[in-house]
């Protein structure tokens, strides 16, 4: 399904290239307020959305088993975990 994953050299995007030859771009911000994680679903619920300054970066990627990456960001955010079939959700939903 994905080939790799890279930050941008600003780290405030993931880069996507998956099999087949597409490349998605996803910023860090978006994929903030995107988390799916139980903090980041209280977040939500209790704000209505999950604060993200513009500045916010990558810090990290782990993967996760064979389906999935750990995203870390500069906010101090380590908990949010994004399957595959996921981020190419989000791409499509945000042209990307």
């Amino acid at each position: 399904m994905i080939d790799r994953l890279s930050a941008t050299p600003d780290s405030r995007t993931l880069i996507v290239e998956w099999e087949g030859g597409a490349t998605s771009a996803l910023p860090a911000t978006m994929l903030r307020q995107e988390a799916r994680d139980a903090y980041s679903q209280r977040a939500k619920l209790d704000y209505g959305e999950i604060a993200v300054t513009p500045d916010l970066t990558i810090t990290g990627l782990k993967q996760v088993g064979a389906a999935g990456v750990n995203v870390h960001f500069s906010d101090g955010h380590d908990r949010a975990i994004y399957p595959f079939v996921y981020l190419r959700e989000l791409s499509d939903r945000h042209g990307n």
